[in-house]
């Protein structure tokens, strides 16, 4: 393969086992489950994917209904021509004498649906459902990846809240708490240890701890306890569950803790959220 691809497709049940191009999953009306190496990610209407090139993963889709995968990969000549043409001046562009960069590495994360590069999911999604010309296609393929790189620098900005001196240690930090992030967006439900998330991110458990919050401005705690009332929240709203049951779904043995961190996030207790007393 030597050209960008994007793979459209729904199904129920899936399942896939290599490497390819660097990528972008999307998934809308369901779930997709990537495991990469130790970690993990899951994706579906709210988030995206992004996983470099080679790198190994196995996905599975396992649904009720039928989940729509929108995934866009990017050919390694196509990067190398983009990112070097982004750099170049105008009189080397003018000349034809650029010289083109080999590869790159991006934050490998799951990032929420907002701004640019999200706004051309959506776009490309529409396009690639109906019959689409060269010509458009190649110009979203050239605005997808400048608007992923543009993302990508911005997540720079947030290395620099990291106290290392050393670029390249803050990157790799911010990177493996990247990881555990992803992996308690996966796992919120379930009794984790510290000692889990400290083997996901490869830290020790002290240096998990602080950086996490300095990153992400909540404890690992913390952050899985406001991801469990979000979805119990969801659950309340738009499904017939019974409150005991969403409580032991999202993680909570104890159906005193879940009412009383379910009224701290949300304001209002569960029951009286069902019933509309907003």
């Amino acid at each position: 393969m030597k050209n960008n691809f994007v793979i459209h497709q729904k199904a129920k049940q899936y399942q896939w086992y290599g490497e390819c191009f660097l990528s972008i999953k999307s998934f809308y009306n369901g779930k997709a489950n990537y495991q990469v190496k130790q970690r993990e990610y899951e994706v579906d209407k709210t988030n995206y994917l992004i996983l470099n090139e080679c790198t190994k993963y196995r996905l599975t889709i396992d649904t009720q209904n039928e989940t729509e995968s929108f995934c866009t990969f990017f050919a390694p000549e196509f990067i190398s021509k983009l990112v070097s043409e982004i750099s170049a001046t105008d009189e080397h562009l003018l000349d034809f004498n650029v010289k083109y960069e080999q590869g790159i590495r991006l934050f490998e994360r799951n990032y929420r649906h907002n701004g640019a590069v999200s706004r051309l999911l959506n776009i490309g999604r529409t396009k690639f459902a109906h019959s689409i010309e060269d010509l458009e296609k190649d110009e979203w393929y050239q605005q997808l990846l400048y608007a992923v790189l543009a993302q990508n620098s911005r997540t720079y900005f947030d290395t620099e809240q990291l106290a290392s001196k050393r670029k390249s240690t803050r990157e790799e930090l911010y990177q493996r708490l990247c990881f555990v992030k992803d992996y308690l967006d996966c796992n919120y439900s379930r009794n984790l240890r510290l000692s889990d998330l400290s083997a996901v991110g490869l830290l020790s458990e002290n240096h998990l701890l602080r950086n996490f919050k300095q990153v992400f401005g909540l404890t690992p705690f913390q952050y899985i306890s406001k991801k469990r009332i979000q979805e119990a929240k969801r659950q309340v709203l738009e499904t017939n569950k019974s409150i005991k049951d969403i409580a032991l779904d999202v993680g909570y043995s104890s159906f005193g803790n879940f009412s009383s961190y379910f009224k701290s996030i949300v304001g209002l207790a569960p029951a009286d959220l069902r019933k509309g007393d907003i």
